[in-house]
């Protein structure tokens, strides 16, 4: 694979100048053309959208923005974007002319290109057999704190263009299901994580399930829908259609998320390799000892046993432990320090 077999949509919206928090699109732009030179650069944004001078990319499009939806979760009032994500993102696929594609957010860049030297070693594996990657952060671990199936993440994705194309031409959410927890009901057994939700589905959950459901896959019917079908035709998913990988393996940087890196929290929430390793029996793509590589799985997978059965036993703490509070930080760096000391 050529770097000029590859184009980068970078999708959304952005200013077009350095912000107070020094983000800067036109830098986001030009380090990914430092690491990737010679692929060609889409920007898939807004009717209206100023463009700053220098961007240096191979197209532009500019799509009729549908407009937000109620907020996704019923603890906020940030608009749902999910629309905006699928109208800008099929836009800017629909334009690519190479074989590969990347789909970067607009806040995000590359700082290397190790997710290239995954994806080929794979597809030796598969013997041609083609997959989705994308990155850990949010792809959820459905069996914990959020158990949400299908949550798989949008922040970078890389594979061939049709995968791509498909994986991304969803149907517009609709308002009725973007407010379908204002009228119904959460299933009684949902964690106070999946009480937050207003949508019917989570946005990345509303496009990774039309995708899944095209190539024959059992998916949920409501957000936490955990039923037998579901979820193995979910790690059947991850196995067969996807790589998962670290941000820094892939080479992701997203300056606004950095925290959650290091957040020993996210790293439980979510399916990190190591997990995709395990889900899809593969051995680690790294030059690491097979006996090391068992060892540090060992780990994860007790200190995933052990959050999973903490959080279970603590349903009554719920609110304390996870709403902003000064008695909720005190409970929260006891528990982080029991998960430190046993995992």
């Amino acid at each position: 694979m050529r770097n000029s077999d590859i184009t980068v949509v970078f999708q959304g919206a952005f200013k077009p100048y350095t912000t107070q928090g020094k983000e800067s699109f036109l830098s986001n732009v030009r380090a990914v053309r430092r690491v990737l030179p010679g692929a060609k650069i889409i920007v898939s944004t807004w009717e209206g959208a100023e463009i700053p001078r220098g961007l240096g990319t191979s197209d532009i499009v500019f799509a009729k923005d549908p407009g937000g939806l109620a907020p996704l979760k019923l603890i906020d009032n940030k608009i749902n974007n999910v629309n905006r994500q699928i109208v800008s993102t099929s836009a800017g696929m629909a334009a690519v002319e190479t074989a590969f594609a990347i789909k970067l957010r607009t806040d995000c860049y590359l700082e290397h290109a190790g997710f290239l030297d995954f994806y080929a070693e794979q597809l030796k594996r598969d013997k041609g057999h083609r997959r989705i990657l994308v990155n850990c952060f949010f792809t959820l671990n459905p069996v914990i704190f959020e158990r949400i199936p299908y949550h798989l993440s949008d922040w970078f994705q890389f594979g061939p263009t049709e995968l791509l194309r498909a994986y991304w031409s969803a149907p517009l959410m609709s308002p009725q299901d973007a407010r379908f927890y204002e009228f119904n009901p959460h299933p009684p057994d949902s964690t106070l994580f999946e009480k937050r939700f207003r949508s019917k589905l989570a946005a990345e959950q509303h496009i990774c399930t039309h995708y899944a459901r095209s190539l024959g896959y059992a998916c949920p019917q409501f957000l936490n829908d955990r039923s037998p079908q579901v979820m193995k035709d979910f790690y059947r998913f991850i196995a067969e259609e996807t790589i998962v990988l670290d941000p820094w393996q892939a080479g992701l940087v997203f300056p606004k998320y950095t925290w959650v890196n290091s957040s020993l929290f996210q790293k439980i929430n979510n399916l990190m390799y190591l997990d995709w390793l395990k889900i899809s029996g593969q051995v680690s793509h790294e030059d690491i000892a097979p006996w090391q590589a068992a060892a540090v799985m060992k780990r994860r997978e007790r200190l995933q046993r052990i959050a999973e059965y903490g959080f279970r036993h603590t349903t009554p703490l719920h609110p304390l432990i996870f709403e902003p509070s000064r008695q909720g930080n005190v409970v929260r760096r006891t528990a982080y320090h029991v998960l430190k000391l046993f995992g």
